[in-house]
């Protein structure tokens, strides 16, 4: 992989990045400040909505998890049949959702900040690295509570996906952020990564949307600070399909 492009892109970023430049001696050290995201994942309003919405949405999909993992859209199920027309489509999902591009991906971006002393890369990178920290951990709390077999019959370890959450809290930490012109694409690639889990066997519909909870509460929880505008965004289950819900919480401070 190319460094220079990656660098670039990082440095340009900066400077669009909504972080306050003074204010980094105030912030506590990062291992102390993860501990603190696992106090207060679970003591905002904002994140109680977002799993509440997240776990309704996630039953309301288990009634398609059978009918979609054996349908034409599960790859790996038709293989031995010539596969299906969409199986190259969602081939990078895989790679774009593991935890070598999310958590290093993460690493990578504060690791950037600090070596070229660009105080936007180095906050975004913090709050990717305890975006994923707190999400992978949540996430194989879960899977080890609930043990669910994978559709492909694998492992034990479907749900919720890991994919998902992982790629929603570094969509949602972008939000908050960038703003919606980098957060649209991000969850749009996001959404692509839970479609391929499906794509591929490896995970039900209501796996996928509960880790998107998963992660969009992860997400949350690291960028409090830089919540100005109140809205919670959400997995939701509308007829016929699958989509992503903005809740408008008020506009009072964080609490």
């Amino acid at each position: 992989m190319r460094v220079q492009p990656l660098v670039s892109l990082l440095l340009s970023l900066s400077a669009t990045a909504r972080a306050e430049p003074n204010k980094e001696t105030e912030r506590p050290r990062l291992v102390r400040q993860i501990g603190i995201d696992f106090k207060n994942v679970f003591t905002t309003r904002e994140n109680l909505v977002t799993l509440g919405v997240g776990l309704g949405a996630a039953w309301g999909a288990g009634r398609f998890d059978q009918e979609i993992a054996g349908s034409a859209f599960n790859s790996e199920l038709n293989e031995l049949n010539g596969g299906t027309a969409v199986d190259g489509v969602f081939e990078a999902g895989e790679y774009l959702g593991g935890s070598l591009a999310q958590v290093g991906g993460a690493f990578a971006a504060y690791g950037l900040g600090k070596a070229f002393h660009r105080q936007g890369v180095e906050l975004l990178g913090r709050d990717l690295v305890r975006a994923q920290v707190v999400t992978q951990s949540l996430t194989l709390g879960v899977k080890l509570v609930v043990g669910r077999e994978r559709p492909d019959g694998s492992n034990q370890a479907s749900f919720p996906s890991g994919h998902a959450s992982g790629t929603f809290a570094t969509a949602t930490v972008l939000q908050r952020h960038y703003g919606w012109k980098v957060g649209v694409p991000a969850y749009a690639v996001a959404g692509y990564v839970a479609t391929s889990r499906l794509n591929e066997g490896k995970h039900y519909l209501s796996d996928v949307v509960f880790g998107a909870a998963v992660g969009i509460l992860a997400g949350r929880t690291v960028t409090l600070e830089l919540a100005n505008a109140r809205f919670a965004v959400s997995p939701t289950l509308p007829p016929g399909g699958v989509g992503i819900q903005l809740m408008w919480l008020g506009s009072s401070e964080l609490y």
